[in-house]
């Protein structure tokens, strides 16, 4: 993927913007430099979806910083990748950074190899999901005489939980309810299993992709904020704990039958 794609560069010191912007094109990148997080903020506001393949920004920067900037680019409806370059980097920030939807978070001084190369890794993770849009799609197209085959194609289905892929949506109990980008690919993660334990180390690797290196309990800990939001916002018995080792999404009333058997 090196030489190609659009990166936005988000950096208040002006020599190390000038460094970054200087390996960046002399990679391929068409880079746009942004001096400060509240100008990129509100760029990115206004540019909207399909400018940026990538953002690329410091984390510390006065008034509005790096977390911001990620925040801003994840709630566009075709967000780009994010990665963070910190020279102060704590387990705290790291988390949080994982809970916006941040591709990668970088310590300074990174070399350009390691820059590139998480670059070059969050464009094809951009490339990808593009790519599964576009067969999601194309199975939806060819498949129009067929709904059944539409409806497994386009929809996850655990009881009364029903999870549109298309639209990214959330539906219960015949109402639409209002998540998160990242509670969405937990309940995918989850549905997807068909009733399966997964660990929590599993599920955060699948929600975040690149988080390898977390361990069970950071898994745990990043985890348990998204399923307490979910309980409250679908019937909590459908995500099942199994202390210490994961969860799993079950239709209760199956259970309950099977339980009378």
């Amino acid at each position: 993927m090196r030489g190609h794609g659009r990166v936005l560069l988000v950096e208040d010191d002006h020599a190390a913007l000038m460094s970054l912007r200087r390996i960046l094109e002399s990679a391929g990148y068409h880079v746009t430099a942004i001096a400060d997080g509240e100008t990129a903020c509100q760029h990115l506001k206004e540019i909207g979806s399909d400018t940026y393949d990538v953002v690329l920004t410091d984390l510390r920067m006065n008034n509005v910083n790096g977390l911001d900037v990620l925040r801003a680019a994840r709630r566009l409806p075709d967000p780009p990748e994010v990665v963070l370059l910190t020279g102060y980097g704590t387990l705290g920030t790291a988390i949080e950074a994982l809970r916006a939807g941040v591709y990668d978070y970088l310590l300074k001084p990174c070399k350009p190899d390691e820059l590139l190369r998480s670059i070059e890794g969050a464009m094809q993770r951009r490339y990808d999901s593009a790519l599964h849009r576009a067969v999601l799609r194309e199975q939806a197209r060819n498949a129009a005489s067929d709904e059944h085959l539409i409806e497994q194609v386009r929809y996850l289905r655990v009881g009364d939980l029903l999870i549109d892929r298309f639209h990214r949506r959330v539906i219960f109990r015949n109402r639409v309810i209002q998540v998160t980008p990242t509670e969405y690919e937990l309940l995918c993660c989850l549905a997807e299993a068909h009733g399966q334990v997964l660990t929590f180390r599993e599920i955060v690797r699948r929600v975040y992709l690149d988080a390898h290196a977390i361990s069970d309990d950071e898994a745990q800990q990043l985890l348990k904020t998204h399923i307490h939001n979910l309980r409250h916002k679908i019937d909590p018995a459908y995500i099942i704990n199994v202390r210490g080792v994961g969860y799993r999404l079950i239709d209760p009333q199956t259970l309950h039958h099977h339980s009378e058997r």
